[in-house]
């Protein structure tokens, strides 16, 4: 098996090698150039945070409209491992440090599955506790239906892209930002919140409720 260098080696199995190879060198592929940047981000992440994850099988694909990016454990449809999916309409619109996370997000997948306690398949319940005690240590602050925000202070992941050039936002707190939860244009829900603030996507146009613990009324915010 090749090996990945680091504290300590994981093993990569070498199709994930030869396929990375050909992807930074497919320069007719529409988005070789975003998969070269990836991987080079993969590399990072796995280095300067001492995941020790082994090099994904990356893609970029069309997911549904709800997720952004996607973790297979175990083997995909052309017996490759680790396979990683971003959306392709995330990867194109989003902002590049927001596509980033998401990475980031997916490699802790790898990370649990490699080295952590396996999720529950049973419940389908791949955001445990495990899982999100580790992105909130690395500044990406995960629920468990895998919604993530990023924490504006003392984040090892804001601090890496500033280091290597990526712009970030200024960002809110936690509680005020809104996870990116569903593709750019594809969503008819629009977002109402209350003073809790507690929010929730209706796609009727004139939402009239009132919240049951802080009494107020519900308020759009798209």
């Amino acid at each position: 098996m090749a090996k990945i260098h680091g504290d300590l080696e994981r093993d990569t199995e070498p199709i994930n090698l030869d396929l990375k190879k050909h992807q930074v060198t497919a320069d007719d592929w529409e988005y070789h150039a975003l998969v070269a940047d990836l991987h080079t981000w993969a590399a990072r992440f796995c280095g300067e945070f001492k995941l020790q994850t082994p090099v994904p099988a990356l893609a970029v694909e069309r997911l549904r409209r709800d997720v952004l990016g996607h973790f297979r454990p175990g083997r995909n449809g052309w017996g490759l491992k680790w396979e990683v999916v971003i959306d392709k309409n995330h990867a194109t619109s989003s902002e590049y440090w927001q596509v980033l996370g998401t990475l980031l997000h997916e490699q802790l997948h790898i990370w649990q599955d490699a080295l952590g306690t396996q999720p529950s398949r049973s419940n389908h319940n791949y955001h445990n506790r495990q899982m999100r005690s580790k992105a909130a240590s690395l500044g990406l602050i995960v629920d468990r239906w895998g919604h993530t925000r990023f924490a504006p202070d003392h984040s090892p992941f804001l601090e890496i892209l500033k280091k290597h050039g990526v712009k970030v936002p200024a960002l809110p707190p936690v509680e005020d930002q809104e996870a990116p939860a569903q593709h750019l244009g594809t969503s008819k829900l629009k977002l109402w919140i209350c003073d809790c603030p507690v929010r929730v996507r209706v796609a009727v146009r004139n939402f009239r409720a009132r919240c049951l613990v802080c009494g107020a009324i519900f308020r759009t915010r798209d």
